[in-house]
């Protein structure tokens, strides 16, 4: 395991990915000195590659620059690093929404709620002129019991209007898991022009898993799953489960709409429904 980096104490490992380490460190020196972080590492094969280093950058670029208690911060970046970092906030007792459904379906009424302040914090980034392009669990950060909720990797975030673009599209097949295609929106696929609602259809996607335990689509091959992305109809969530609150079915049928302009126009009208379906399930308790 890595020993330090300049400026940190290594504390622990506490992810990892195909192409880098997440730590918790602490800051020694400067301003901030004895603050807890979390530190993005490249994995040594990845250390010089181009498109992981510009996605790094480009992290740092738009986490440094917003500030939103949904978002990830960024604080340092270090590409000149033998392994280069970036440095964001620790989420404490944090764990990514994938794991926690790798375990069970958790309580709906709690992950709706988590679900709204993920939807407030990219309705936010969509009003700074960005989408995130790769919103799922594993891109959702659940900390402190339960109370404190981050949007994280923004390393294919882009400006409205942004293509995904073919070769990026191909490193990303490359490089990332499976899963990544389960969430993206048709106009993704066809590298179209991208704005928000290009999150609003991964987001909805999530919402669907989170209440069935499932995914609305599921083929043997990326190629059949994203045609399913592209042609299929929209499943019901009420057949899936039975205990679905009022307007959550219509809520991610519109969010799964296969034309952007049918999806609901912004997050925060999407926050709000999300809302409204936690506080039913609440009163039913």
């Amino acid at each position: 395991m890595l020993k330090n980096l300049d400026g940190f104490q290594i504390l622990r490992r506490v992810a990892q990915s195909n192409t880098a380490e997440i730590f918790h460190v602490v800051r020694l020196v400067g301003r901030g000195r004895g603050s807890e972080y979390a530190a993005k590492v490249l994995r040594t094969e990845y250390a010089g590659d181009r498109i992981e280093r510009q996605h790094l950058e480009t992290e740092y670029r738009i986490c440094s620059a917003l500030d939103h208690p949904n978002l990830i911060h960024a604080h340092d970046l270090d590409l000149e690093a033998p392994r280069p970092y970036l440095v964001m906030d620790l989420v404490h007792e944090g764990e990514s929404l994938r794991d926690m459904l790798e375990r069970g379906r958790p309580p709906l009424g709690p992950a709706l709620v988590w679900l709204a302040r993920a939807a407030e914090g990219l309705g936010y980034l969509h009003e700074a002129g960005y989408v995130h392009r790769d919103v799922k669990p594993q891109n959702l950060c659940i900390g402190g019991g339960g109370t404190e909720v981050k949007v994280i990797d923004f390393a294919l975030a882009t400006q409205v209007d942004g293509s995904f673009g073919r070769y990026l599209l191909r490193r990303l097949a490359e490089r990332r898991r499976p899963g990544t295609w389960s969430y993206m929106a048709p106009e993704q696929i066809r590298n179209r022009r991208l704005t928000g609602s290009a999150d609003v259809y991964s987001l909805g996607v999530t919402v669907y898993e989170v209440a069935t335990g499932r995914l609305p689509y599921a083929a043997p091959t990326p190629q059949e799953l994203l045609e399913q992305h592209l042609y299929a109809p929209v499943p019901s969530l009420n057949k899936a489960v039975s205990d679905a609150p009022p307007g959550l079915d219509d809520l991610v049928r519109a969010m799964l709409a296969k034309d952007p302009l049918d999806r609901p126009a912004a997050m925060q009208y999407v926050c709000a429904k999300l809302r409204s379906a936690a506080a039913a399930c609440r009163t039913r308790t």
